[in-house]
């Protein structure tokens, strides 16, 4: 389901609609804004078909849609920040800033599209269809990039364009194989242990939500190629990736860039507060999304994965329905 802040945001859910159309999977749309018709969100959200798998909010300036939405469900709810003000970066912020237990993975700024693509991933963790049409749709891009390549050509290249000829290099083989357990769910990934306090709050979550995961310290500018052969290893085994990252968030990208899979993605702090992994690890280009939490925030993404899998797990969904029994507890009221 997708809902709308504002319909002049029409355009933005255009995008995703494209989307879901050529993936050939039913949505519906809504309109209706956190404030200024609370209720109207309230009873869609609690009333929504269960066959609904994922919400889509579409809202700018506080942005605040999405958070409501995430309050009134335990299913993954995606942001898409619309560009307002200052750029739609209040959107963002808002949209992924979420308190801890009601997350909400965002993507980059007007990215409705990008919305579309993640939800269609997370349908895919328990649809065959859908994930073959996601590896279809990855391969078809090599294709694009040649017509585009060739239109490039006829369009800007002079009388010196010279066209070079590859020469074939020796390329170390990775022979090492990435090994999991078989009842592994999530693999976790960071580039360095640097982001440890963060990695640790994740996985002490998924403990506690009972969901196997396993972590590894991979570079994915270091040691590219080790990455690349590490997630071709576990991709028919695990259901979805978390990475955790700093600085210039090129390993969540990376990590993108060689599944179909969910990424779910942790930007840290840094000495520019985070804002430079935020922004890099959410503003990914059309196709390739990464599910964005806040900055530090591990145990929410590790709540985010529990949404995503107590779609179809009934095991999960009871273990995520007792875990936040305790976060809702308050000790001054009891």
């Amino acid at each position: 389901m997708i809902i709308l802040g504002s319909g002049s945001d029409y355009k933005i859910a255009e995008k995703a609609v494209k989307v879901l159309e050529e993936m050939e999977v039913s949505y519906d749309l809504r309109v209706a804004s956190a404030h200024r018709t609370h209720a109207r969100v309230k009873d869609i959200m609690t009333n929504c078909s269960d066959d609904i798998e994922v919400f889509i909010g579409i809202a700018g300036l506080a942005a605040h849609l999405p958070g409501v939405m995430a309050a009134y469900t335990t299913k993954p709810v995606i942001a898409v920040p619309c560009d307002g003000k200052i750029g739609g970066l209040d959107a963002l912020l808002s949209s992924t800033e979420m308190q801890l237990g009601t997350p909400v993975a965002t993507v980059g700024i007007d990215r409705g599209e990008n919305a579309a693509w993640l939800a269609c991933q997370i349908i895919a963790c328990n649809n065959e269809h859908i994930k073959q049409a996601l590896i279809d749709k990855r391969e078809s891009y090599n294709q694009k990039m040649d017509n585009d390549e060739k239109e490039l050509i006829e369009k800007i290249a002079g009388k010196h364009y010279t066209r070079t000829t590859p020469v074939e290099q020796e390329v170390k083989t990775i022979d090492k194989t990435l090994e999991i357990s078989e009842d592994t769910r999530v693999l976790l990934i960071s580039g360095n242990y640097s982001n440890i306090e963060t990695v640790h709050k994740i996985t002490q979550t998924l403990d506690t939500l009972n969901i196997k995961s396993q972590y590894k310290v991979i570079s994915a500018t270091r040691t590219p190629d080790k990455l690349e052969k590490y997630i071709a290893d576990v991709d028919d085994y695990v259901d979805l990736y978390i990475v955790v990252s700093s600085l210039s968030t090129i390993l969540s990208g990376a990590v993108v860039s060689h599944t179909t899979k969910p990424v779910i993605g942790v930007p840290c702090s840094t000495s520019l507060l985070g804002i430079d992994s935020l922004l890099t690890m959410v503003e990914m280009p059309p196709g390739v999304p990464t599910a964005t939490m806040g900055i530090d925030a591990g145990e929410n993404a590790a709540i985010y994965v529990a949404r995503i899998l107590s779609i179809y797990d009934e095991k999960i969904r009871e273990s995520l329905k007792e875990y936040m029994k305790t976060l809702h507890r308050n000790i001054y009221y009891e």
